[in-house]
């Protein structure tokens, strides 16, 4: 068997998805993207962005709670 694993999510999961994220606040976006899509540590995060260790904390529980909270379907907003 090759190719991907099969996508359980529909194309309206994925544009719901994609409206939450992009309703983040755009810091808390590129620090969410950079540890969740590329792989990047939260050390490497504040090196590149030039913040404190303390911050991309701060932002990846921002978008963690944001995400929850948008669970449901509930527009963001």
């Amino acid at each position: 068997m090759t190719g991907s694993p099969p996508d359980d999510h529909t194309e309206e999961d994925r544009e719901r998805m994609r409206a939450v994220l992009l309703s983040l606040p755009e810091p808390t976006l590129r620090v969410f993207l950079a540890s969740r899509v590329h792989g990047l540590s939260y050390r490497r995060i504040a090196k590149r962005y030039r913040m404190s260790l303390w911050q991309v904390r701060r932002h990846m529980l921002r978008a963690i709670r944001h995400i929850d909270r948008h669970r449901d379907g509930r527009p963001p907003g």
